[in-house]
């Protein structure tokens, strides 16, 4: 919306930024223009800018809270030069300013200021898909911290930086995607080797894969597998919790999830995990006005929030979920897990869980089979066996065996 408004040259115009260090350059890359910085209590300066011929220029300012601004005779002023006057974080957007909402920094900048530390292009869009919703100065910071701690930078790095210094709202929190071993359900994979390109990189956002709803048990791995999609991206993964939004005054749950909602959308592109949505969105749930108000708001954002974030919503009973919550266009698909099958995935699927421990990396094929047999024997016969219920198993083999020792 600035580039429009600037272009069609309003006046004054209000805009919200994390970053007036590097705002001019922000503002350029937006509009093609480069913004040149006032200040309306500065009489002289202002004397000159009256005078002057801005039909080619742009100007802006940040307020100062404590002085009380003529934005009447500011808007006039520029009628009579002709120009644009941004006005950076005001107290308040009052008339006549222009509200044009929050100015994000184009990937472009984002990438220009990595390629002056890696130099390589691939490096730096590498480390740029981390950084989404990330100001100049922000990204100047992580990149601080990340080489001091690890003495290197890479997208894991940036991250897990990223994890550290980002403050939790109530309702929204980071998720670490590390784990040691995830057995991803094969249409999972086939989707995820299907829909990566277009999540990642894909020109026109009808494109870009919306959602998922995974159904199935307890243990079945499904939050797991939203941090393996997340892992697998190279993205962060949030976590917005919808019940923990809930709060005690009227009007209070909406605008906490809304915020929270929006907040996602700045962090693009990543992952948003929704967990065990029944808890709030259930038939059984389901009974108060609060309630509707967030499944409304949540529905609308689903359908109509045109950020690259993808949505993954887990439930252990999809039967008593409202259908328009994973309806086409809100979420692509529903994928059903039930656990890990008998026979070779299965012994497979153990045998990675111990391959996650050094030990185990230099027993016999003998001590292996023996151990995996061991683990299956425990699980039983069932169809299906919880990830979670196999991985503790192979755990507890490790415990009783001392499987640790050297």
């Amino acid at each position: 919306m600035l580039k429009l408004s600037v272009a069609a040259g309003v006046p004054l115009i209000a805009i919200t930024t994390r970053d007036t260090l590097n705002f001019p350059s922000v503002v350029e890359a937006h509009t093609a223009k480069t913004p040149t910085r006032i200040d309306p209590a500065n009489t002289s300066q202002m004397a000159a800018f009256a005078k002057a011929d801005s039909k080619q220029k742009l100007f802006w300012m940040v307020p100062n809270h404590r002085i009380e601004y003529d934005y009447v005779d500011l808007y006039k002023k520029m009628l009579d030069v002709g120009g644009s006057l941004i006005v950076a974080n005001p107290k308040a957007v009052v008339e006549p300013m222009f509200n044009a909402g929050e100015v994000a920094v184009p990937q472009k900048l984002t990438i220009a200021f990595l390629k002056n530390i890696v130099s390589e292009e691939k490096r730096a869009l590498d480390l740029a898909r981390v950084l989404g919703g990330c100001t100049i100065k922000e990204t100047a910071e992580l990149v601080r911290l990340t080489m001091a701690r690890d003495a290197s930078l890479t997208p894991d790095g940036l991250m897990q930086t990223r994890r550290d210094v980002f403050q939790p709202g109530k309702g929204l929190a980071p998720i670490d995607t590390a784990q040691p071993y995830y057995g991803a359900p094969l249409p999972l994979q086939a989707w995820l080797e299907r829909e990566k390109p277009f999540f990642l990189h894909s020109p026109d956002p009808r494109l870009m894969p919306r959602g998922l709803l995974f159904n199935g048990p307890p243990g079945t791995g499904k939050t797991s597998g939203a941090k393996w999609i997340a892992h697998q991206f190279g993205v962060p993964l949030f976590r917005v919790d919808v019940a923990g939004a809930k709060g005690r005054f009227v009007g209070d749950s909406e605008t906490t999830l809304a915020t929270n909602l929006s907040r996602v959308d700045q962090e693009e592109p990543c992952v948003a995990l929704i967990d065990e949505v029944e808890k709030l969105f259930g038939h059984e749930s389901h009974d108060s006005g609060t309630t509707a108000g967030m499944l409304s708001q949540m529905l609308w954002w689903l359908a109509e929030h045109k950020s690259r974030v993808l949505t993954v919503m887990t439930t252990n009973n999809d039967k008593i979920l409202p259908k328009e919550l994973y309806r086409e266009g809100r979420i692509d698909e529903v994928m059903t897990f039930l656990g890990v099958p008998a026979g070779v995935e299965r012994r497979g699927f153990v045998e990675n869980v111990f391959m996650t421990f050094n030990p185990a990396k230099g027993w016999s094929k003998a001590q292996m089979q023996m151990a995996v047999s061991s683990v299956l024997k425990m699980a039983g016969e069932a169809d299906h066996v919880p990830q979670a219920r196999l991985t503790e198993l192979a755990y507890r083999y490790l415990k009783v065996h001392n499987g640790l020792s050297s």
